[in-house]
């Protein structure tokens, strides 16, 4: 049997087919589109599919990444992931884009930064960052929507040799720490805002299926606002206008 795993909480839109005995990867296919998940995720679906001859009814579970990130890409992912496993009554689960990069990041370098804090750091605009520091593929507190001064507080005290950076805020961080001129510099894993689809669908692979249903993880509302009254103001009728 097969396990589906997908990510759109970033700018990629990504899917893949594991064997679940062994874990092998069996396809992948990832486009960075930026935006326009909806419009994309199906036709990427059907392509992993295509690749690795395998139908729906091969599939026993869905992975989906649950955020944070972007807002309309995690509905989608999320939304998509549940209709599939509705459809065929197949266990969906929730892997965290956090998590993900931590994962990535052990896999590659298991030696180098083993015991090392991973602290990934995620660009969330608006001089924000979405934070969550992990040991060995574990994480050592709850994620959290930063600023840079919250997490310049996090490494205080700690040394090059301790700490590794990851993810697309995290150059920016180390800008800050060196102007600042207080720490060593930390090394930076990489800058991608999300893992490669292959982590995702190896954590998504290993994941045990739960009761609850997966949730998104926002960390910050969505930027639309509801809209407050009438955009146009409704014509009044003018009795100088009339005709008699």
């Amino acid at each position: 049997m097969v396990t589906l795993s997908i990510d759109t909480a970033a700018n990629f839109c990504a899917a893949a087919l594991n064997d679940t005995a062994t874990g092998k990867l069996l396809s992948a296919v990832s486009r960075d589109i930026g935006r326009g998940h909806a419009e994309v995720l199906m036709a990427v679906i059907n392509e992993v599919m295509e690749q690795a001859c395998i139908n729906y009814q091969n599939i026993d579970k869905i992975v989906t990444t649950l955020g944070p990130g972007s807002f309309t890409g995690v509905r989608v992912g999320i939304s998509t992931a549940r209709a599939i496993g509705l459809g065929l009554s197949r266990p969906v689960v929730g892997i965290s884009v956090l998590q993900a990069c931590a994962h990535h990041v052990v896999q590659i370098n298991k030696r180098r930064f083993e015991n090392r804090i991973v602290s990934v750091i995620l660009n969330a605009r608006r001089e924000e960052f979405y934070f969550q520091p992990f040991r060995n593929g574990e994480p050592v507190q709850e994620p959290e929507l930063v600023d840079i001064e919250q997490l310049v507080k996090f490494h205080e005290g700690f040394t090059a040799e301790e700490v590794v950076l990851c993810g697309s805020g995290a150059s920016k961080f180390l800008e800050k720490l060196a102007q600042l001129k207080l720490f060593a510099e930390f090394p930076i894993a990489h800058h991608l805002a999300a893992a490669p689809i292959e982590f995702v669908a190896e954590l998504g692979t290993l994941c045990p299926v739960r009761k609850t249903r997966p949730e998104p993880i926002y960390l910050r509302g969505a930027d639309a606002k509801k809209q407050q009254g009438f955009a146009i103001a409704r014509a009044q009728h003018d009795d100088r206008n009339t005709v008699s």
